[in-house]
């Protein structure tokens, strides 16, 4: 045993499945191997290419997989998300997996998110649930845009290259990214450091005393 809480699978993206079936007989092997373990599907269908009716996948999941806990939900539809939210009287756990728009998932009720920006950037969308919990709404917004400034400022680097770079500078050496993702160059890794240095994000992601030292030239979330 090695102490794990729940487990997660995505759809495999070379031979994909067209149907619910066809993914709830890949998922189901794996969900019913640890029978006391939640599982969670990773819907992210933009990386995996399957796109199939998540609600069904629901309402067929749990009668294949009785462990079937709910969704992390990395999908930009929101009348998707709506509608898994809403089945079966809330009963699924739905983790939310766009950063970016955060906001407008708790607005759809949702409770739980995963993140990669979420690992250094937690202050801000601490603010934004902060906001949005008091009814905050220009506050919570103005915050959410910020989020979409991090992502537009990450997303030329490559986001999850970028992520460690920024994870770095809080001492946190998370070691390169694995092919076929391309490493994150010495050159741009400052130029990312420079946009983030220059934007009014640093005090939302690591303490500026630590970001310009380490700048060549210069002296329930989860």
């Amino acid at each position: 045993m090695i102490g794990a809480d729940s487990i997660s699978m995505v759809a495999p993206n070379y031979f994909r499945a067209a149907t619910v079936d066809d993914l709830l007989e890949f998922c189901a092997p794996v969900a019913n191997a640890a029978p006391n373990l939640p599982f969670y599907y990773y819907e992210i269908p933009a990386m995996t290419g399957v796109h199939v009716s998540m609600t069904e996948f629901l309402e067929k999941g749990a009668r294949a997989m009785p462990n079937l806990a709910g969704l992390k939900f990395s999908s930009t539809d929101l009348a998707v998300l709506q509608e898994c939210r809403a089945y079966a009287d809330g009963r699924y756990d739905l983790l939310f997996g766009c950063d970016e728009m955060l906001l407008a998932a708790l607005a759809l009720g949702v409770r739980g998110a995963v993140g990669s920006t979420y690992n250094y950037a937690t202050p801000l969308y601490k603010r934004i649930i902060e906001a949005f919990d008091r009814g905050e709404w220009d506050s919570a917004r103005a915050l959410q845009l910020k989020s979409v400034e991090l992502v537009n400022i990450l997303k030329p680097f490559g986001v999850l290259a970028a992520g460690k770079a920024v994870m770095s500078c809080r001492g946190i050496d998370c070691g390169p990214v694995r092919p076929p993702l391309r490493k994150l160059a010495e050159h741009h890794r400052s130029a990312l450091l420079e946009k983030i240095t220059k934007s009014d994000l640093v005090s939302d992601l690591v303490d500026g005393r630590t970001l310009a030292t380490t700048r060549p030239g210069r002296r329930e979330l989860r």
